[in-house]
Parts: structure tokens; sequence; C-alpha cells
């Protein structure tokens, strides 16, 4: 997906670029100053996914406070059914919006949704009583 994003974007991510703040997003283009924090999810997002995307959301914030202004913040998915929840009328999609977090679908290759589709079916979603 980094690589996808890389090419449509006209981005070069650094493997291994750190920023030095003590959190480290999925991809760092350090030359045009964009973060990405990538969810490969297909489908609709469930149970603790949303809060990961929102834990992300809040680490892409804190980055920007961090770095300063200047710095483009992107959160990419693998599906629309899973940006969907960033791009509704969620408290989560508002706060996107307000910290000026980018929205972008990326989807998978049929290679890749099959192999994300496939570990999404071992997964066990259980609910705490």
């Amino acid at each position: 997906m980094l690589r996808g994003i890389e090419v449509k974007l006209g981005l070069h991510f650094v493997a291994g670029a750190t920023l030095g703040i003590g959190v480290q997003p999925d991809g760092i283009d350090p030359e045009n100053k964009v973060v990405v924090e990538v969810y490969a999810r297909v489908g609709e997002l469930k149970g603790a996914q949303l809060h990961k995307v929102k834990s992300d959301i809040l680490k892409l914030a804190y980055i920007d406070k961090k770095l300063g202004p200047g710095w483009q913040k992107i959160m990419c998915f693998g599906s629309a059914e899973a940006a969907a929840f960033l791009l509704g009328s969620s408290w989560a999609a508002e706060a996107a919006r307000i910290f000026g977090v980018k929205i972008h679908v990326e989807l998978l290759s049929i290679e890749q949704e099959t192999l994300v589709k496939a570990a999404q079916k071992r997964q066990c979603m259980v609910n705490s009583p």
C-alpha cells in the first residue's frame, strides 16, 4: 500500500527513517514532509479496529504538534468500506478533519486482498463479558 501511495502521490518513503519524537508512523517522506499511517482492512471496521484507527489519528496529530506546521498527514486504508469510518459523521471523522489528516484509499491488489481476507477470517473477534 505504501508503494501505491508513493507512485500516485509522487512521494518517497525512506526505509528506517525516524522522526526522533517517540512515535513511528508507517511511512515517512522527510523531503516532502509527509507521514502516513496504513490500515489494510478489507471491509467495515469492527470492535477494537475502530480504536486502532483513532489511535493512529492521535499519533498523526501528535506528530503535527511536535514537528510543527508543514507536515502532511495521511491515513491510508485498503478499502473504501474501512475508510468510511473517517469519511462519515463520527467524532473520529470530525477529529481527522480538524487535525488536517487526509484520508486516502489505496485498493489492494487481488493477491493482497486475498491474503488480508484470509488473515481477517483467522482472527477471532470476541467482546469481553
